[in-house]
């Protein structure tokens, strides 16, 4: 009996151990895996956006060539994740793009690479978010013609 009070009392202090890092670690040393001071989902989005781009013959091009993906993982974008996250449109996950910002975005995409080989691509922009009290799906969505800058060349 007594080895087994020994061990149940050696799993109270390592399950204890464990919680007790949880607090002390990122207050002290920062994000250190598996530590991390970032609370998941604490931004609490209601709406998101996807998007998908289109060279002007209708094949769909990746939204990661033009920056348009999604990196969100649960927390704020570039915390707690270690790495620089590449400079997309979303950097705040939840925030709805309005037609002037994904132009400015896709135009300097243009200008930063130059090889781009279209003269304009069509960005469609699909709004997620509640439909009822117990549904997701697709609010709204909007399509966009977005020409090469006559600045940049292919």
């Amino acid at each position: 009996m007594d080895t087994d009070h020994r061990r149940s009392r050696l799993a109270i202090v390592a399950a204890g151990s464990v919680l007790v890092a949880n607090i002390v670690v990122p207050l002290i040393g920062g994000d250190i895996y598996p530590f991390t001071s970032a609370p998941m989902f604490r931004d609490a989005p209601t709406e998101c956006c996807n998007y998908r781009v289109f060279a002007p013959d209708g094949t769909e091009l990746k939204p990661e060539d033009w920056q348009l993906q999604r990196i969100y993982d649960g927390n704020p974008v570039g915390y707690g994740v270690g790495i620089r996250p590449p400079r997309v449109l979303e950097m705040k996950f939840g925030v709805i793009h309005d037609e002037a910002a994904v132009r400015q975005h896709v135009e300097w995409q243009f200008r930063e690479f130059a090889n781009r080989k279209y003269e304009s691509i069509d960005v469609v922009q699909e709004v997620i978010g509640p439909m009822d009290g117990q549904h997701l799906g697709v609010v709204s969505h909007h399509r966009w013609r977005i020409d090469r800058p006559p600045t940049t060349k292919p």
